[in-house]
């Protein structure tokens, strides 16, 4: 609902309870994931292995943390999570919510309602030996956009945020010089151009896109001219 005497089709009612896991992956509990896991897995041989992989890392605490990166802790964090999930839409019963790994959103008109929501979600991580980041978990009001997944979402547009947009111009560079000193072919520029435009599609960015390509184009156009000259 757009707020009396808005000012635009952004300007409305409502707010989002954003939040993420205080250091997720360093502190998945051995233990609750496989308590969690034997509820559908009985297969004696695979709950072995299992714990075998948990206990091949050292996070520094023994029976604590996976290792970033791996697809089996991808895997296990979802798993570990989707107790919040049953929890957040069973229990809560949020109409709204979206979770990436340990991100995650509430939508809700009040704002009352998120911060009752936040303090139950607190509760109920304990159980999972976990807790909100208490320096990424707010509540704002959707007017001024969500920031999730480098994207920042407003009800009728998504923008990049500024720093993606840095740190791909900078990628591109590097790969540019990269590629003038022959240490890369251009496919490589390519397909991480095409790559990042493929991400950048998700939000309003068809100017921006644009103009990154061209630049990337000539530049890459320039730079094998340069290449030639020198060979």
């Amino acid at each position: 609902m757009l707020i009396p005497g808005a000012k635009n089709k952004n300007d409305i009612i409502g707010y989002a309870l954003k939040a993420d896991i205080k250091h997720y992956f360093d502190t998945v509990d051995h233990n609750v994931l496989m308590n969690i896991i034997r509820k559908r897995i009985k297969d004696d041989d695979i709950l072995w292995l299992t714990r075998i992989i948990l206990n091949n890392y050292d996070s520094g605490t023994f029976g604590k943390g996976m290792p970033l990166g791996n697809w089996t802790s991808q895997f296990f964090a979802n798993i570990y999570l989707n107790e919040l999930d049953q929890y957040v839409k069973h229990e809560l019963h949020a109409k709204y919510y979206i979770r990436y790994v340990d991100d995650f959103v509430i939508l809700h008109q009040h704002k009352t309602t998120l911060q009752e929501y936040r303090n139950k979600i607190q509760d109920f991580l304990r159980t999972l030996k976990l807790e909100l980041h208490p320096n990424k978990c707010c509540i704002v009001s959707l007017r001024q956009g969500v920031t999730f997944l480098g994207y920042r979402i407003f009800h009728k547009h998504t923008l990049l945020r500024v720093r993606n947009v840095r740190t791909i111009r900078n990628r591109l560079t590097t790969l540019l010089d990269a590629y003038e000193e022959r240490m890369i072919g251009a496919d490589e520029v390519l397909d991480t151009l095409y790559g990042w435009n493929a991400y950048a599609a998700h939000a309003n960015t068809y100017n921006l896109r644009n103009r990154i390509a061209y630049q990337v184009e000539r530049d890459l156009e320039r730079r094998t001219i340069t290449r030639r000259l020198t060979n």
